[in-house]
């Protein structure tokens, strides 16, 4: 906790959606170590009580299975930890989905176009309609203490719009675009808003990616390397402090690729 002690991040209360794995996983035990208590939603409880049991080792925590497409389900998570711990004040939007390639295969060359209308809102539905409902039930509790950080994981995708299916870059982008939407609105109540833009990160999400993939990553990326989960987190963390003048943006975590 020492170690993030300028972020004054103790006692926050900290919701992080998909918080079973990968980035989420990073940013809900990144948070307990700083000294927040964390709450992590998503579908399946195994993962997430795994998690809630690391970050216990440091702050408080639990794990609610929440979809967050389900507006109801996700007003009644928000509800169940703001009754607990006396509200929200930090929410990090990660939940999302991505579409899984059989081996061999590429987003951009196999499946491009090919996506159903019902496959192309199941994107919007997770991606952006679920940052859009968690930050609509967050946002009244925060607005009582004119106090919180919302940090949106979009994608660098948002930006260049290519290795993916337009359903998936729609989505993204949405999200982004929805991220400013929110600064701009919600500033004067003591809320800050941003996105952040990972390019490729090892997580679960891409355990169908070829091998290939990620040595190609690796050699078009200055810095050398596919990006960690934890190199997300850190900046969700930075982002999460009580001292911040930065709201409405989008920052790029791909290693300057």
């Amino acid at each position: 906790m020492a170690a993030y002690a300028e972020y004054k991040i103790e006692g926050k209360i900290a919701i992080v959606t998909g918080g079973g794995t990968g980035i989420g996983e990073a940013c809900a035990i990144l948070l307990a170590q700083a000294g927040a208590k964390v709450a992590v939603f998503g579908r399946r409880m195994e993962p997430l009580e795994k998690v809630a049991a690391e970050c216990g080792k440091y702050a408080e925590a639990m794990a609610l299975s929440v979809d967050v497409s389900d507006e109801q389900a996700v007003r009644d998570g928000v509800d169940k930890v703001a009754s607990a711990w006396g509200g929200v004040d930090i929410l990090i939007n990660n939940a999302g989905i991505d579409l899984k390639v059989e081996m061999g295969e590429q987003r951009f060359e196999t499946y491009f176009g090919t996506e159903s209308a019902g496959e192309y809102m199941r994107y919007m539905a997770i991606n952006s309609l679920g940052h859009y409902l968690m930050n609509n039930a967050c946002i009244p509790y925060m607005q009582k203490k004119h106090f919180g950080r919302i940090v949106n994981i979009s994608s660098i995708l948002a930006l260049t719009g290519i290795y993916s299916t337009p359903p998936y870059v729609a989505s993204k982008g949405a999200s982004l675009t929805q991220t400013k939407s929110y600064a701009k609105r919600y500033g004067r109540d003591g809320i800050t808003v941003n996105a952040i833009l990972p390019g490729m990160i090892d997580t679960p999400m891409k355990e169908d990616s070829p091998p290939e993939e990620y040595d190609i990553v690796a050699s078009i990326t200055p810095l050398g390397r596919v990006g960690q989960p934890m190199d997300v987190a850190r900046l969700a963390l930075f982002l999460a402090q009580d001292d911040l003048f930065i709201t409405g943006e989008g920052i790029a975590v791909t290693g300057g690729s």
